[in-house]
């Protein structure tokens, strides 16, 4: 049973078999609704800039001017979540901190922090817990949600006397106590970056942005990255995986995902039958094209099968990728956020965002297979003047084989 003490007229709720504690845990930051950023300042400064010229121009003068730009450590990643909060009564971890995005934390996520050092041999924990005024934890791969509410809270003990017994001490019953809940808000501002322990990177969430009608694509529907394995080497077996048991807990349980979308080709995949994700994950691996590619006639077939996916409510949550998540992923992306209404700045700086700090249009040949201006090009010959990018975008869908019909279903799932 809950124990709940009112203490200056703020509520503690005890954690459970917890004896009776008056010490206080005090949240500091981020608390009282403040706004907290998730997108690095870098990436927020290359994607403030109006045009490509202008972004290339960027780049450029900090490659002259000593690499400021290049040497930030969090591109295509998120910015740290950091939790401060006070211990008035010298209350020491460990600590449980959770987040959720329900004011009663009945949907939050979980952490764990010691206050004890581990042995570099033994993997151990040794030492004794050393109380401190302020403490502050930084949330590995919190994976927040842009423009949403979030709440968040903090457990710690109340340690024993110096003179209390190892017996005692070791007690269910030593002093508990749950800090009150304190609030933030994340920036509205994409990408959402998302961070897991294996080797996939540029992973974020596909939504999230605005439409030109006000509304915004929906987060946790849909996600893309780099490849769940390696590319095979011989081409008859398939490469190692790149997760971790943990990742694959979170990407099928908390992200939900259920339809692993693989881009590459059979050489590359070996014809894999099953997604890294296990089999209730639904499979799908078709080799598709990118950049001028996917206005060829092969490229629009692959392109309007791939689309297809995103129609039926029953697939989601998806993760589409290639191995990179770059240019496959990029040019479907592009495709699917434009036909939804977002703007076409944002899918330029969206595009760009897997290779910040630089921009493959910086090479000075036009025909360099891997620019911005073969979207460009492409999408420029549908449509007639004065029609919006996203109305050429949907023309090319149109003419790739995909049905009004269609294009209507995936808006309904994806756009709030």
């Amino acid at each position: 049973m809950k124990t709940k003490i009112i203490l200056s007229s703020v509520p503690l709720m005890l954690l459970p078999a917890a004896m009776p504690c008056f010490a206080v845990v005090e949240p500091i930051s981020p608390g009282g609704g403040e706004m907290v950023a998730l997108v690095p300042d870098a990436q927020k400064k290359a994607m403030s800039l109006p045009t490509l010229d202008a972004r290339l121009k960027l780049f450029a003068k900090d490659k002259v001017s000593g690499k400021v730009l290049r040497h930030d450590p969090l591109w295509r990643k998120s910015k740290p979540l950091e939790l401060k909060w006070r211990a008035t009564e010298g209350e020491v971890g460990p600590w449980k901190i959770e987040i959720g995005k329900s004011p009663d934390l009945s949907d939050a996520r979980v952490w764990y922090f010691s206050d004890l050092k581990t042995d570099a041999a033994t993997g151990r924990e040794v030492g004794k817990a050393a109380a401190a005024a302020e403490v502050s934890r930084t949330i590995p791969r919190a994976n927040l949600e842009i423009a949403r509410d979030y709440y968040w809270r903090v457990s710690g003990r109340k340690p024993c006397g110096p003179k209390c017994s190892p017996r005692h001490a070791n007690k269910k019953s030593r002093c508990l106590v749950r800090s009150a809940v304190a609030s933030f808000r994340t920036e509205d501002l994409a990408p959402r970056w998302i961070e897991i322990d294996g080797r996939v990177s540029n992973f974020r969430d596909f939504g999230g942005r605005r439409t030109a009608d006000g509304r915004r694509v929906k987060q946790g529907m849909a996600y893309r990255g780099q490849g769940l394995n390696d590319n095979s080497l011989t081409g008859d077996e398939p490469g190692r995986n790149r997760l971790t048991v943990e990742d694959v807990k979170y990407l099928t349980g908390t992200l939900g995902i259920r339809t692993d979308l693989d881009l590459r080709s059979d050489g590359e995949t070996a014809k894999m039958k099953e997604s890294p994700l296990g089999p209730g994950v639904a499979f799908i691996q078709r080799s598709s094209a990118c950049y001028a590619g996917i206005f060829t006639s092969d490229g629009k077939k692959v392109m309007a099968e791939n689309f297809r996916v995103f129609c039926r409510q029953e697939n989601y949550p998806i993760y589409f990728h290639c191995i990179g998540g770059a240019d496959r992923t990029g040019s479907l992306a592009y495709v699917l956020n434009g036909v939804l209404g977002v703007d076409r700045h944002e899918l330029e700086t969206d595009w760009e965002s897997t290779f910040y700090p630089r921009i493959p249009d910086a090479n000075p040949d036009p025909k360099f297979w891997c620019r911005e201006s073969h979207f460009n090009n492409g999408f420029s010959k549908y449509g007639k003047e004065g029609d919006s990018w996203n109305r050429r975008i949907e023309l090319y869908l149109l003419d790739c084989g995909v049905t009004k019909e269609e294009i209507e279903a995936f808006r309904s799932i994806m756009l709030e």
